[in-house]
């Protein structure tokens, strides 16, 4: 059996899980019994991407975000240490223009 591309698999999102509003729901997905790490990289999204409530058991890492809008993160919990925000700054897409 032939294995899926990332095409096919946006194709399947797409036309499965798209709600009565027009947006891409792939909420609630467990890997909690995966043994292996989860890449959700290089989305391109035209409007709004969504990331609430994850639960981690290892880290959350988050690089290289290019926002039009606002980057906004709020409630972060660590276990193993306090947030440092010493080096957060607000940023508009010029800081992100090449």
């Amino acid at each position: 059996m032939k294995k899926l591309t990332i095409k096919d698999l946006e194709k399947i999102m797409l036309d499965n899980f798209v709600n009565e509003y027009g947006d891409l729901y792939i909420s609630r997905l467990d890997f909690s019994d995966f043994d292996g790490d989860v890449y959700i990289n290089i989305m391109k999204v035209k409007k709004n991407l969504y990331q609430n409530w994850q639960k981690v058991g290892g880290d959350l890492i988050q690089d290289n975000q290019k926002v039009g809008g606002y980057l906004r993160q709020n409630k972060l919990k660590s276990h193993k240490t306090k947030i440092k925000n010493e080096n957060i700054k607000a940023l508009t897409i010029f800081d992100f223009m090449e």
